[in-house]
């Protein structure tokens, strides 16, 4: 019982992700296209970098801290993410610029959609760890660490080992 209602509850996470980041892209879109024109996919370009900045960014912070719990990380990585970004959207796009003879502005926008997005994923990963590394700094230049705050777990693997431990004595 308590796996089906996990796995509802992952799949709302994604299904309202989803919603959200389709919303998200339909608005900047028209309002890409509204200031920039729709000669050149813009819209799809920027809304893909900036996919994959927040892509890697949130990935990052997720697998190094706890603040990103699972069923947040299939909401906004999955879900929103997912739903914002769009390979198909970059392919039609790039297809409409081919056929229409414009094989110059095809190439520089594939071109810069790929390296933008890795430069994006390398830029949202480096952007990260410097947040990690801060709050880290931060927490060790502190006088003392009370001893309630020592009792809260860091990373993933202290929360699960805490849960195992919590799991074991109840059961």
């Amino acid at each position: 019982m308590s796996s089906s209602l996990s796995l509802r509850r992952r799949i709302m996470a994604v299904l309202c992700g989803g919603f959200c980041g389709t919303i998200a892209r339909y608005l900047l879109s028209l309002f890409i296209q509204s200031h920039l024109g729709k000669a050149w996919p813009y819209d799809i370009l920027l809304i893909n970098v900036t996919g994959a900045f927040l892509l890697a960014l949130i990935t990052t912070l997720a697998d190094a801290t706890i603040l990103i719990g699972p069923t947040r990380r299939l909401f906004i990585n999955v879900g929103f993410l997912g739903a914002y970004t769009t390979f198909s959207s970059l392919a039609l796009g790039d297809v409409l610029l081919f056929s229409s003879g414009q094989w110059l502005p095809a190439l520089l926008y594939l071109a810069a959609s790929l390296v933008g997005g890795m430069l994006a994923v390398l830029l949202g990963s480096w952007f990260g760890q410097w947040c990690i590394s801060r709050v880290r700094s931060a927490a060790r230049t502190r006088p003392s660490q009370s001893k309630t705050e020592a009792l809260v777990p860091q990373t993933l693997d202290e929360v699960d080992v805490l849960s195992n431990r919590h799991r074991s004595v109840n059961h």
